[in-house]
């Protein structure tokens, strides 16, 4: 029975109980008057309207009927008074039934504060006995910070002759804890229309308190979540309008949020940002799925980014949860003027490399250029040595004819033969003529060999002879591997396997043999000087300076060139930077570090092949060239 329905029935009794008590009073004025009026008519009967000479028996006759009624009055005035008992004590029981029977704890006090009734329901639940409350005071059973609440309720009460006061306090147990309870009282009226008290009703709030005290907790924590994100939540509907807008600690907001609320999107926004986001509402009302935009607000002098989530929450409302990105769309923007800035690193970079590439080729032409006026100038100047001789043969040869053709003496004739040493020229001459064609099939050969090495005629794959392309780059190189005054010559080893003709850039493939095989004879070159003087004290006791070229065809489809030197070698570490771009380990001014960084390239991009290398300090080392038959 909730305490409303019990307040009311407790009042209905009372009314009742009132009622049977005004009842009684009547019957008590009923009997009152009775009498009075019984006392009067014998008055009357005796005084006025008895005669003079009325005889005795006749007033004891009508005494006796004026009796009988006074008599009949008393039997109707008890039985309406056993009546009113009977029914004063049934409501009585009920009432008392009532309030004992009821969770609600019901009490009666005076003006003064002190208990006059306490039902037994505050043993249940506080714990008190009523006959340790009943004459006491209340104001020791309320929390110290409820009781003047409570007081001035009451003292209200009195002063206006309310008729009812609700107050919620804490109320004190016996075991001397405090719980929460909900009073609901009304006042005691005398006959006079004075209040002489309060009665009321105390229900348990404590499970309610605490909820609400769990309730409030949760919204402090939800109330701090929102002021701690730096989100922007919207509720809208269909139609744009603002429903909502949660508390957020986002530092720009668009507007005062009591400015947008029940306002439209078109009334805030420009046109064209209120049609993107009008549609993407409707997009997340159709699909039932999270749509994601971007915007862009004017806030203040800057122009703000924001990525909003719009998911619907019924059928005609969304919630919107927007970010402020304007840092990240600032990072992105950095980011793209980076990209750009390195896409032109990166093309001045390409700039570069392929200035760093041709003049790696001009480096090589040049060790070209230097091989071949080093080798044509031997044999030109074999044949230029021999001409003056040949003239001057020539010459005497001609005066022998001419002379002969004169004079014809037989003993002159003799004589210019000793004179010019005929004998001498006619061996000589085919000597000369002889020396001069092994010049220029030399210079021939050179020529083809440079031809063979440039492959300027080849500039995509062909089928090529490795073994030729490698003599070539070998006969260019060929000033390189003599003797000098100092130094041995360099010894170049052949071991050339039966391979067939390979799909090739030949001229790529002809620099790679002259990059390896020039930093071969370095590394030779810097071993020699390093061992120079071991080399004059004990020439016997050194290995000769050697490179060791072996071909050979592997799995079937696969051609593998290995150039290998008994140089100074490499370290570990310089190995695995060997092919790296400007890498270099020569002296300033000697590489340009980009030569295997070119070779690696050739080998594994333009001919989907491998290029190795194999070294350990003082022993020397080795490049291996691993490249497909067929393209």
């Amino acid at each position: 029975m909730s305490t409303n329905n019990n307040n009311e029935e407790i009042s209905l009794l009372r009314q009742q109980n009132t009622q049977l008590l005004q009842q009684l009073e009547a019957l008590q004025d009923l009997y009152s008057t009775t009498l009075l009026v019984e006392q009067h008519q014998i008055w009357e009967l005796v005084t006025d309207e008895v005669p003079q000479d009325l005889q005795p028996i006749e007033l004891q006759s009508k005494l006796a009927n004026n009796s009988a009624f006074v008599e009949s009055a008393k039997k109707i005035r008890k039985q309406h008074h056993q009546a009113a008992a009977t029914a004063l004590a049934e409501s009585e029981a009920k009432y008392r039934q009532l309030v004992e029977n009821i969770s609600d704890l019901i009490f009666s006090m005076s003006v003064q504060g002190l208990f006059t009734y306490v039902s037994p329901q505050y043993k249940n639940v506080l714990g008190w006995e009523p006959s340790d409350l009943l004459g006491q005071t209340f104001a020791p059973l309320l929390h110290p910070d409820d009781f003047p609440l409570a007081q001035r309720k009451i003292q209200e009460m009195v002063e206006t002759k309310g008729q009812r006061i609700a107050i919620e306090f804490r109320h004190l147990k016996k075991d001397g804890d405090w719980c929460w309870m909900r009073s609901v009282a009304s006042p005691i009226f005398d006959s006079d229309g004075e209040i002489i008290g309060l009665h009321g009703a105390i229900s348990d709030i404590s499970s309610r308190k605490q909820a609400e005290e769990l309730i409030k907790a949760s919204q402090a924590e939800l109330l701090a979540l929102f002021n701690a994100m730096q989100d922007v939540i919207l509720v809208l509907d269909a139609e744009g309008r603002y429903l909502k807008i949660a508390p957020s600690g986002a530092p720009l907001i668009y507007q005062p949020p009591a400015e947008l609320l029940g306002s439209k999107i078109h009334e805030v926004l420009s046109s064209a940002c209120a049609d993107y986001f009008l549609n993407s509402i409707q997009q997340a009302l159709l699909t039932k799925k999270t749509v994601k935009v971007e915007y862009s607000l004017p806030i203040g002098e800057q122009e703000v980014w924001f990525e909003a989530n719009i998911a619907s929450m019924d059928e005609n409302t969304v919630v919107c949860v927007a970010r402020d990105i304007s840092e990240r769309k600032q990072m992105e923007d950095q980011l793209r003027q980076q990209t750009e800035n390195l896409a032109q690193t990166l093309q001045e970079l390409r700039q570069t490399q392929a200035q760093m590439i041709q003049a790696e080729k001009m480096s090589s032409l040049g060790q070209l250029v230097a091989g071949v006026a080093h080798e044509i100038n031997n044999p030109v100047n074999f044949i230029h040595g021999n001409l003056s001789y040949l003239e001057e043969y020539t010459q005497d040869l001609l005066r022998i004819i001419h002379h002969q053709q004169q004079s014809g003496n037989k003993l002159e004739f003799q004589a210019l033969c000793e004179e010019i040493d005929l004998e001498y020229i006619q061996e000589d001459v085919p000597r000369i003529l002889s020396s001069m064609k092994v010049g220029t099939q030399r210079i021939r050969q050179i020529v083809l060999s440079l031809r063979t090495f440039s492959r300027i005629d080849e500039a995509e794959f062909k089928a090529v002879d490795i073994h030729e392309s490698i003599d070539s780059t070998l006969m260019v190189l060929q000033h390189r591997f003599q003797e000098t005054t100092k130094l041995p010559a360099i010894q170049v080893i052949k071991d050339y396997g039966i391979l067939p003709l390979v799909e090739c850039y030949g001229g790529e493939l002809n620099q790679v043999f002259m990059n390896i095989l020039a930093n071969a004879i370095d590394a030779l070159e810097e071993w020699k000087i390093e061992n120079a003087q071991l080399r004059i004290d004990n020439l016997t006791g050194l290995l000769t300076p050697t490179i060791v070229i072996r071909t050979s065809v592997i799995d079937s489809g696969w051609v593998k060139i290995a150039i290998a030197d008994n140089g100074i070698g490499m370290s570990e570490q310089i190995q695995k930077q060997v092919f790296n771009p400007f890498f270099t380990n020569k002296p300033v001014g000697k590489g340009t570090g980009m030569g295997m960084f070119i070779s690696y390239q050739i080998i594994t991009e333009t001919h989907r092949g491998k290029l190795e290398c194999h070294s350990s300090p003082a022993v020397g080392t080795e490049f291996i060239i691993t490249i497909p038959i067929q393209h």
